[in-house]
Formats: structure tokens, sequence, C-alpha cells
């Protein structure tokens, strides 16, 4: 039986996903670092960047669940 390993092809894709999301996150920070009124965040625009992603999911597999029944 074979062994499945942290580095499998099944995995890279994880891996990939998470070397971008440090990228883009260390290149807001020095964005942020170099321009610090440039990155003024209010309460409406955290609520869209907290639950704007999670309420999007969620859609996508609500119509994916009506898709296929």
């Amino acid at each position: 039986m074979p062994r499945k390993t942290l580095f499998d092809k099944a995995n890279l894709k994880y891996f990939f996903i998470w070397l971008i999301s440090l990228l883009l996150s260390g290149l807001f920070k020095l964005v942020g670092y170099l321009n610090p009124n440039v990155l003024i965040i209010n309460n409406f625009l955290l609520l869209l960047l907290v639950f704007g992603p999670a309420l999007l999911v969620t859609i996508i597999l609500v119509f994916n669940k009506f898709s296929n029944s």
C-alpha cells in the first residue's frame, strides 16, 4: 500500500496557495509600512473582508448542492 506524504502531487496545490498567500500578505505589509495613510480600513470594509469570502463560498456550495440534485 503506497504511503501518503506531505509532498505528494495532490498536496502541491495547497503549498502553492500557501506560498501565494504569504507573498501577498508580505506585499501588503510592505505597502502599509511605506504608505501608512493608504490602507485606512473602516468598520464596513473590515466586515466585507471578513465575511465576504465566507458568504461567497456558502453561495457556491448551495448552488452546487441544488444543481447536483
